[in-house]
């Protein structure tokens, strides 16, 4: 096997003495065909495609993360045409364009002209400023492609999934265009609403004032105003400022906001005040370079591969640029998605993304499992945020639906809470309220327990002690309580979880899934140390369902023991799964320090599907279980699939869903951490599946906001620092790999 993995690893090469994340910024020196050459850069809630055209433009795809139109698609807010005159654009001319990951910004260099595009990291607002050597005329145009009232039919419904298959028209209003003063506006607002429709579908009336209704009166857009450029025109589809006469610097704010408001008049307003608030370019510029230069200081990884460098810091950067705002990441395209005809999907504008609105638990997860261990916690609470929000409806439904106490969550959820009413079943002709039509996650519970695990993430790696008692015990409270009072127990009080299915492989025969049996075993052990800040009540349903819990599922094959998706199930698989794998990643039951390593690699070696592409979490599994080489082979295939449609390199996809590939990138990310660091029960792992013919230099977060900094060079650990001090006493280190520690 080492013979193999020599081979596998031979265009690795050695790590250089310096690698600044600066060895990652994207540096193009032609312009684009469109927006498939586009770069994406943002500030959590408000997003850009930016890319220079040949002979052209500028052109910026402006968005945000809670754009939702009244069918509930993430719509972009529009597109903003910088002009220059004379063009330093012109074809044949030199251009450098940088993406500068360090201080969060787009520079952009042609024929004597300067500009920096950046999103103000406090605010949400946009800028382009520029400079030239020479006067030019400059002219913004801030444009939208909805201009009439649309029903959206065939494919281009399917990136409203919600409603996909409706049996009556699905429609959103036409954007607005209009004048603010010295400045132009343009905006979306809902005239209507698809969720009074879904709550009365899914018999969910009687429980209605526990759901918000997210899309009522929802405003969103942008406002275009620049200093330098006093002339305004307004047209239905666009506003366009310019100069008056050539100029040599200038620059160009774009103010975006979405919020749920009772008239035009105080949406308009409300942008009007924000950008008078922050009009200062150079503030913002100030304010946006020390916020990524504070991020980039939490933690890193340079192996001194230029992909896999590149891959693990570009994922970096995208979560971050759409993972602050109100809504979480959405794994199938996040903020950044552009018309899907460039890259050979169907002929529609930027608004489709393929699954469309809801959230899939099993993708949504993806971006967030690695934020811990890269010290990114303010990038969770979107995610949590989210669940929070939803959490009574669920609750209300659980109890309407099987009455049963506690929460479950979908695993395609709306933002208000509900199935999206294709999977839910349009035809209820004969059927109950509870019978959901959707085999393929129709009794899937365990997304509760996973969402669990993340926040117990977030707790022990921030030490946020306030989380533990305002968020973390009310969540594990109702998920704890769903599986308590929903399922039965049999002759020997064992909980009998049934009906469920294993993931979206097994669906017939199903009893005692173990996604569910591997999640409740670690939920209950990591809430454990948590008791003080539970309830009476609380810590009696925890004592409770602990001597309740079944055993995890395990098997023999080929005379070796393995974990079995489930205690029983029919053989058939309806999906690509190894839902075994689950008692590994995310829940933990098997790995490295653990007395049964040898059933985890047993499992993972046996396992029927094999994947390094979307959400198939096989990286991470190998990694946790050992398996250096099964790990660096399972990473190289991810770094390398970038879309060779899109000229950025972390364009990822679409595999399973849709470009970019939040769910791919998040592996990436969690892949390369598991290599490097583990952390279980108070030990912290160094190295556990790391290649030793591989360099690294690495700085990583563990539990009790601790933060490890190590470099290996020719197999030998060169420097080890721990901060906090006293747990350097936690590491383990591995006995095969020599150390050189300096004191």
């Amino acid at each position: 096997m080492r013979a193999q993995l020599a081979v596998l690893l031979s265009g690795v090469p050695l790590l250089a003495s310096s690698s600044p994340i600066d060895r990652c910024d994207v540096v193009w020196t032609t312009p684009s065909k469109n927006s498939s050459g586009s770069m994406p850069i943002g500030n959590g809630t408000v997003g850009l495609n930016a890319w220079v055209e040949e002979g052209g433009d500028l052109v910026l795809l402006v968005s945000r993360t809670d754009a939702w139109s009244e069918a509930c698609r993430l719509l972009k807010l529009g597109r903003v045409r910088l002009s220059l005159s004379p063009n330093p654009f012109a074809t044949g001319k030199p251009l450098r364009q940088r993406l500068h990951l360090e201080d969060g910004l787009i520079e952009i260099e042609a024929d004597g002209c300067r500009l920096r595009v950046f999103v103000d990291a406090e605010h949400p607002v946009a800028w382009i400023v520029g400079k030239s050597s020479k006067g030019m005329s400059v002219r913004a145009r801030l444009e939208t492609w909805r201009t009439a009232r649309r029903s959206l039919q065939g494919s281009e419904l399917e990136s409203a999934w919600t409603m996909k298959g409706s049996p009556r028209p699905v429609w959103e209003s036409p954007d607005l265009a209009a004048k603010d003063g010295e400045a132009g506006v343009v905006y979306h607002r809902n005239e209507g609403s698809i969720v009074p429709e879904t709550i009365e579908h899914q018999g969910l009336g009687p429980i209605r004032q526990t759901i918000d209704d997210p899309l009522r009166d929802r405003c969103f857009g942008t406002r275009l105003a620049s200093l330098e450029l006093k002339s305004i025109s307004v047209t239905s589809d666009a506003v366009v400022l310019a100069s008056a006469t050539p100029v040599r610097k200038f620059g160009v704010q774009i103010v975006t906001a979405s919020e749920q408001t009772a008239t035009d008049t105080a949406f308009i307003g409300g942008l009007r005040r924000q950008a008078m608030a922050t009009r200062d370019s150079v503030a913002a510029e100030r304010r946006t370079v020390h916020w990524w230069r504070s991020f980039w200081s939490r933690s890193h990884v340079f192996t001194g591969n230029l992909q896999i460098d590149r891959a693990y810091a570009l994922q970096r950067w995208i979560t971050a640029c759409g993972g602050r705002g109100e809504y979480p990441i959405k794994f199938n395209g996040s903020i950044f998605t552009v018309e899907p005809s460039v890259t050979g999907g169907p002929d529609h504008n930027p608004d489709w993304r393929r699954w469309g609105d809801a959230y899939w638990w099993q993708n949504t997860r993806m971006p967030y499992a690695p934020l811990p261990a890269s010290g990114d916690f303010d990038l969770m609470h979107s995610l949590f945020g989210l669940y929070e929000r939803t959490r009574p409806a669920c609750e209300a439904r659980a109890s309407l639906y099987y009455g049963a106490g506690g929460v479950y969550f979908p695993e395609t959820m709306t933002i208000f809470g509900t199935y999206a009413n294709g999977d839910y079943g349009w035809d209820r002709t004969g059927r109950k309220p509870s019978e959901v039509l959707c085999p393929w996650w129709q009794y899937a519970w365990q997304q509760g327990l996973e969402l669990l695990v993340l926040m117990l993430d977030y707790s022990e790696y921030s030490g946020d002690r306030k989380f533990v008692k305002t968020r973390l015990a009310p969540m594990a409270r109702s998920v704890l309580a769903y599986y308590d009072t929903r399922f039965p127990r049999d002759a020997f009080g064992q909980l009998t979880i049934i009906p469920t299915q294993s993931a979206e492989t097994y669906w017939f025969g199903v009893v005692n899934d173990t996604p569910s049996v591997a999640g409740l075993h670690t939920v209950i052990e990591r809430l454990s140390p948590h008791r003080n800040a539970l309830t009476a009540e609380d810590r009696a349903r925890l004592d409770r369902l602990r001597e309740a819990l079944p055993p995890i599922p395990l098997g023999k094959r080929d005379g070796k023991i393995i974990i079995e998706p489930a205690a029983k199930n029919k053989k058939d698989r309806n999906n690509v799964e190894n839902p075994e794998l689950y008692a590994l990643w995310p829940f933990r039951i098997y790995g490295v320090g653990r007395l049964n390593l040898e059933v985890a690699q047993n499992t993972f070696l046996s396992r029927i599907e094999k994947s390094n592409s979307g959400w198939q979490y096989d990286g991470q599994c190998a990694a946790i279980a050992g398996l250096a080489h099964e790990a660096a082979k399972s990473l190289l295939a991810k770094v390398a699939n970038s879309n060779p449609a899109y000229r950025f390199p972390a364009m990822w996809g679409p595999n399973y869903d849709w470009l970019p590939d939040q769910c791919h990138g998040g592996n990436i990310m969690s892949t390369l951490q598991a290599m490097l660091l583990q952390a279980d029960r108070g030990k912290i792992y160094i190295l556990p599946a790391w290649p030793r013919d591989w360099d690294v230099r690495f700085k990583l977060w563990a539990p009790g906001r601790t933060v490890v900094e190590a470099e290996v060079r020719g197999g030998t650990i060169v420097r080890l620092d721990v901060s906090p001090a006293a747990r350097r006493k936690d590491v383990v280190l591995p006995a095969a790999m020599a150390t050189r520690l300096r004191k």
